[in-house]
């Protein structure tokens, strides 16, 4: 380019226009990007959490039924499982647990995540007083209600009493 149509004094106005709405959309583009992934990461962590109290509802009725069945080798199933129908919330009292019929979900808070709230129940199915189908499910998203939440994870299993060698007697 000849010089007369080039300025040897630095940029032009246009020039310099151009180079910061190119920086800006760059730098609008790496902060969108940056934090969608921050709200994934907190979604993530909040599911994981969620995944981890169901599952941990599920081995606590499993640890109430083993220890029951130790204590009374005959009737401890019965009594701690097998006579269950309906929701349940788990009551904590000392190293001890308990299932406590409920209409109020356990609400549990997590010191490192102060603004959810998660609801914990456990379901017995009716059936069979032998073999029980155990759900633990666990809700969050609403900010006063956390039973009215529309995000859930559920577990289910099933438990059965293996006392009796004999299922006929």
């Amino acid at each position: 380019m000849p010089n007369r149509l080039r300025s040897t004094g630095g940029f032009t106005f246009v020039e310099s226009l151009i180079t910061f709405s190119i920086v800006g959309i760059f730098l609008a583009l790496t902060w969108a990007t940056v934090n969608f992934l921050l709200i994934k990461t907190n979604e993530q962590i909040v599911k994981t959490r969620a995944h981890f109290l169901a599952v941990e509802g599920i081995e606590v009725t499993r640890q109430i039924k083993q220890t029951a069945v130790n204590r009374d080798r005959e009737g401890g199933f019965y009594d701690s499982i097998g006579s269950k129908n309906g929701t349940f919330v788990l009551v904590k009292d000392g190293d001890a647990f308990s299932l406590e019929p409920d209409n109020n979900p356990e609400q549990i808070t997590m010191t490192e995540e102060p603004y959810t709230t998660y609801c914990r129940t456990i379901t017995f199915l009716e059936g069979d007083e032998r073999v029980k189908q155990v759900s633990a499910e666990v809700r969050w998203g609403d900010a006063l209600d956390c039973s009215k939440g529309e995000d859930m994870i559920a577990y289910s299993t099933y438990l059965a009493d293996q006392t009796n060698e004999n299922p006929e007697s």
